[in-house]
């Protein structure tokens, strides 16, 4: 069963310190270790360190630190340059904790739980990182991500940590309505062969447009990155912005215009509500975007359009702060 969502929104900092906690008391050694997809080389999960010398850990007592760091980010990873990359991220800082620990003898094993995605790649780099300026055996150190975290939830024998921590019940952060979105899209794939209008000129009109400084300030206040807003909006989607506009505009499609100006209206009130929990913008069009599309048979060979419909939402004010 996938918690993800549930323990970022439904569970604070310090309820997720005692599900880590409650957690690492159970661990035996011998667990798998599982990494989310990406450019690991194939590599999707490892057998925990602990397992070279499982009776000494065992016997470790207060050498054996636990420390818990929990985001309210459902989609955030441990290769953000938040979490690792850089002098002020939370690994740097738990470098810090663990020389002092360390220099006191006080620390033997260092575990972090973490509900971010946690990639093989990654694995190899923090851990390293670890070991070699903390000075601890990199068999000693653990970095358990939310995809361990899910598959240790799983098991029969934590199911009253499930229970205890409400994560039967899951939580939606974006209800918004889905299906009257797919409707449009799909719509809008079907009659784009009919939609004619010189498009290169159209292209550079909005060009023009949407390269204004006001909307580098709408930007600036939504926090999008020139390099997302350049690349995706303007170097992708805005070839179909005018192809939109006509669709909106065509008669005949009244009634999906009325729920795409719905749907927008929806999306903009959640956006207000949850934005604290993303870091930059486009991390809710990418949340969003898997909302709509995961599982959706009916988007086949459409899923391309709901990222552009989000982007033209995003120019024409409908979500974001203006």
């Amino acid at each position: 069963m996938d918690f993800t969502t549930n323990i970022a929104y439904n569970i604070s900092d310090d309820e997720f310190e005692d599900l880590s906690n409650l957690l690492a008391s159970r661990l035996n050694g011998n667990e798998i270790i599982s990494f989310a997809r990406g450019t690991d080389g194939g590599k999707d999960g490892r057998r925990i360190g602990f397992s070279r010398d499982i009776k000494k850990w065992k016997t470790a007592g207060s050498k054996f630190i636990i420390q818990a760091k929990h985001t309210e980010n459902p989609i955030a990873s441990c290769s953000d340059n938040k979490f690792h990359g850089n002098k002020t991220s939370i690994i740097s800082g738990e470098i810090e904790k663990i020389k002092q620990l360390k220099a006191k003898n006080e620390l033997e094993y260092y575990v972090l739980f973490t509900n971010r995605k946690y990639t093989g790649n990654a694995d190899s780099t923090i851990r390293k990182d670890i070991s070699s300026n903390a000075k601890v055996d990199i068999d000693n150190v653990e970095i358990i991500g939310i995809e361990t975290i899910n598959q240790l939830l799983s098991l029969d024998s934590n199911k009253d940590l499930v229970v205890r921590f409400n994560l039967n019940n899951q939580h939606i952060p974006f209800e918004f309505s889905d299906e009257e979105i797919k409707e449009v899209i799909v719509a809008f794939k079907t009659q784009l062969p009919k939609i004619s209008k010189d498009i290169e000129k159209e292209v550079n009109s909005l060009k023009y447009d949407y390269t204004h400084i006001d909307k580098d300030k709408k930007n600036e206040k939504n926090e999008l990155s020139k390099e997302y807003y350049q690349n995706e909006i303007l170097g992708r989607s805005l070839v179909e912005f005018d192809k939109i506009e006509q669709f909106l505009n065509n008669p005949v499609n009244e009634a999906l215009k009325d729920s795409y100006f719905d749907t927008a209206h929806e999306l903009n009130q959640i956006i207000s509500i949850k934005r604290d929990n993303f870091n930059a913008f486009e991390e809710l069009f990418i949340h969003i975007y898997k909302l709509v599309c995961n599982g959706s048979a009916v988007l086949k060979g459409s899923k391309r359009h709901v990222t552009t419909f989000l982007h033209y939402m995003y120019i024409e004010c409908l979500i974001g702060k203006k």
